[in-house]
């Protein structure tokens, strides 16, 4: 089966994600679409724009996270998986971590894809500085 982990500094392409986990043998496609969105509970108001930055080997590390959780959850190589995260200037709507897997089966895609997605947002070094309507900026997520 097919493993595809990536940073992105292009919009990413949904429709070619979900492609690339499409197989007959699939009865299942999971998928986590995570968006900009125009607020956080670390802004002081109203979000319109975001930038990503990460770590210079952020490509290695996804890759790493993601094929080491996919070992831990699918041990027969059943799955499809591709996941990317964007970096650089994105607006709201943009898309931003985008996870799919297919799978015989709903419960193995469910499972994955989730797991996967969590893995990322937990391991990854990537990160959010939001800009707010008003001109200011805060990071996210920077309080470990």
């Amino acid at each position: 089966m097919t493993r595809s982990a990536w940073i992105s500094t292009e919009a990413i392409d949904l429709a070619a994600m979900l492609t690339s986990v499409d197989r007959p043998t699939h009865g299942a496609v999971a998928s986590f679409v995570g968006q900009v969105r125009d607020h956080d509970p670390e802004a002081a108001g109203e979000v319109v724009a975001l930038r990503y930055t990460c770590h210079p080997d952020a490509g290695r590390f996804i890759e790493e996270v993601v094929a080491r959780t996919v070992a831990e959850h699918d041990s027969a190589g059943e799955t499809d998986v591709s996941a990317t995260h964007r970096i650089g200037d994105l607006d709201v709507g943009d898309l931003a971590l985008v996870v799919v897997v297919g799978s015989a089966h709903r419960d193995l895609a469910f499972t994955l894809c989730r797991a996967v997605v969590e893995a990322i947002k937990h391991e990854l070094p990537v990160w959010k500085q939001q800009f707010e309507v008003d001109g200011s900026h805060v990071w996210s997520g920077m309080s470990c």
